[in-house]
Formats: C-alpha cells, sequence, structure tokens
C-alpha cells in the first residue's frame, strides 16, 4: 500500500480524523449545508478506500492560510508554512516513508485577501512567507524534498493571479497540480457531490 500524507485546510477536515485541537468544519454534529454525512463521503476518504491507499496523517485546519498571513483567530502556527516545519523538525518524514504528499490549500488565503507577492525559489525570510506565493513555493519545495511524489490540488473560484502562480510554482519546482473543475458547494465548501467530484479529479490526476 501506498503511504499518502495530506495538508489541507477545511475542505479535507472531519471531526476525529484530523489531529487534536485543529479547526473543524465536517462533522456527524453538523447541522448547516454542506452537510456530509459520514467521514466515507469526504473526497480524502473515498480515494484512500476506492485506491488501496494508507493515509499517514491527515493534517487539515479548517480556515488555515498556506502563507503566515493567517485569520484573526489564528496564531501562525496554523498556516502551512509553519505545520510542514513542525513535521520536519519532528522528523516525521524521515521515520515515515510518504509516498505522496497532497498539498490542498490556497482557499482561505484567497479569501481573505492575504498579500499575493511573487514566487521566490530560496533563501525565504519571515516577511516573504506572509505572501501567498513564496508561501507556496516553500511548501512545495519542503513537500518535494520529503515526499516521493507531490500532487498540489488547486480550488475553484481562487483569484487568478493565486492560480496562475500556483501553477508556476509546481512547473518550477517540478511536481503535479490539479486545476479542479465544477465542484458542487454550498456556503463555499463541497456537498457530498462535491467530495465525490473531488475525489475523482485526484484519483485521476494521481
Amino acid at each position: 500500500m501506498k503511504n499518502i500524507f495530506i495538508m489541507g485546510d477545511s475542505y479535507s477536515t472531519y471531526k476525529g480524523y484530523i489531529p487534536d485541537g485543529y479547526g473543524c468544519y465536517y462533522s456527524e454534529s453538523r447541522t448547516e449545508a454542506p452537510i456530509v454525512k459520514g467521514v466515507e463521503k469526504t473526497w480524502w476518504h473515498m480515494l484512500v478506500a476506492e485506491n488501496n491507499l494508507n493515509l499517514l496523517v491527515n493534517d487539515s485546519y479548517s480556515g488555515a492560510t498556506v502563507c503566515t498571513s493567517v485569520r484573526e483567530n489564528h496564531t501562525i502556527d496554523v498556516s502551512f508554512v509553519k505545520r510542514m516545519d513542525k513535521y520536519v523538525s519532528e522528523n516525521f518524514f524521515t521515520e515515515n516513508k510518504v509516498d505522496t504528499m497532497l498539498v490542498f490549500g490556497g482557499t482561505n488565503d484567497s479569501w481573505i485577501n492575504c498579500p499575493i507577492g511573487e514566487l521566490k525559489f530560496s533563501d525565504w525570510t519571515e516577511e516573504d512567507l506572509k505572501n501567498v506565493l513564496p508561501a507556496f513555493c516553500y511548501v512545495i519545495s519542503k513537500a518535494k524534498g520529503v515526499a516521493d511524489d507531490v500532487l498540489v490540488i488547486i480550488n475553484t473560484k481562487l483569484k487568478e493571479e493565486i492560480v496562475s502562480g500556483i501553477i508556476g510554482a509546481c512547473e518550477h519546482i517540478g511536481v503535479k497540480h490539479l486545476v479542479l473543475e465544477n465542484i458542487d458547494k454550498e456556503n463555499g465548501h463541497p456537498t457530498e457531490l462535491g467530495m465525490k467530484q473531488i475525489c475523482e479529479q485526484v484519483a485521476s490526476a494521481l
């Protein structure tokens, strides 16, 4: 079985299946649309079940930005940048073989109007990492260094300059990317149908 590692935001959460203390969007007790009835209806659970994969960690935090310009109620530790740093510093990737890492973020960066910045592929400063595109370059570079294969999943309806920047970063660094299409959503988040559509598109990309 191939080992996969997911780094994501609300789209990839489900209560009880992400690290303790993480912000969570989807759960058994959710009463507002979109309601996803059961973890087995999430895109990532379907992907794992249907493709004989072993999920090492689903490191997904609802509301998280990739860059360190975070929501008012978040610390920078919530960002993809700092979460990736934590796993590296704790030697997770030397102790666990990751065949495929899925990086699914950028939605909150786009929604809360984080500074976009420009692509930068080395010598990042803390100031650089407050910007979306340098932060993506940082996270993708780290991912390529610790996983055999990387797929960056790009949501629908993001700012065009973010989408084109992420694609450029992936092409420069040499990892795969997937731009999602026609995902069914309510309140900006996937419905059960949307989850199925994400699963199918990710499986096809892999």
